[in-house]
């Protein structure tokens, strides 16, 4: 009789020694069930010889090499599937496990790759000299940075973020107070300069022929998009003195993507 395993499980009738005839057929049915045992486990189920994947998977995981869209040995997930033995289970099973294990390492920079470092800069202007009229703005010309990996800064007066996202960003500016009248009272504005849009600004005011020089910070946080230019601007009045210098020092710190 032909073998039910793995439809289902034959049912055999205990046999009692010189009561019950042992038919060819009863060991025929005994070996039609083992062998259909053994196709379904397979030989050496218990050993998985490894396994190397062809065709465009990269092997051994490298950085630029392996990304999230590099094909996997698994296919339909979710999906019932039946496997022409234990063995060829377990082999699929192994092979997908070792590849999601080693695409966990590698997007967690486990695999030699670091991810990048936040977009940061840190960016100085020499003293220039300020003109006196009430709202004359003039931008600050940057001279030089001291921390400025994604090249923020370019020369000139504009800065641009390298990345859309939410930014803190952070100024102060120093400025001589004029020295023309005693008593005279003298100011300095400053504004942050987003585009055409001003988003940030403080005010100092002290009295002339004074040791006491302008200090203003001023700290902002937003949005600031990729390739809108950022200014610091500054502007003084009160004593008519075109020999007010100034300088400033800007930090800009990426906090997160806004997408």
């Amino acid at each position: 009789m032909p073998a039910v395993y793995p439809m289902s499980v034959r049912t055999f009738t205990p046999k009692t020694d010189n009561v019950d005839v042992i038919w060819a057929a009863h060991v025929n049915d005994l070996q039609n069930e083992m062998a259909a045992v053994e196709r379904t486990v397979g030989a050496n189920p218990h050993v998985w010889p490894g396994w190397v994947p062809s065709g465009n998977t990269a092997w051994p995981p490298k950085t630029g090499t392996m990304t999230v869209k590099t094909p996997a040995p698994v296919s339909n997930f979710g999906a019932s599937k039946t496997y022409a033995s234990v063995a060829d289970r377990l082999k699929a099973m192994q092979q997908q496990m070792t590849w999601l294990t080693l695409m966990a390492s590698l997007l967690a920079g486990q695999s030699g790759a670091k991810p990048a470092p936040p977009a940061a800069a840190v960016i100085r202007a020499p003293g220039m000299k300020v003109p006196a009229g009430e709202g004359k703005w003039v931008p600050f010309k940057w001279g030089a940075a001291d921390y400025d990996p994604n090249k923020m800064y370019q020369g000139g007066s504009n800065i641009y973020a390298p990345a859309t996202g939410f930014w803190d960003v952070s100024f102060n500016v120093w400025a001589d107070s004029t020295t023309r009248k005693a008593n005279d009272l003298h100011f300095v504005h400053v504004r942050l300069m987003r585009g055409s849009e001003e988003i940030a600004g403080a005010d100092s005011l002290i009295e002339t022929q004074t040791w006491i020089r302008h200090r203003i910070n001023v700290s902002w946080q937003g949005r600031w998009n990729a390739g809108v230019p950022l200014q610091v601007q500054v502007s003084q009045h009160g004593a008519s003195d075109n020999t007010v210098d100034a300088n400033c020092n800007i930090s800009m710190s990426f906090v997160r993507s806004l997408t």
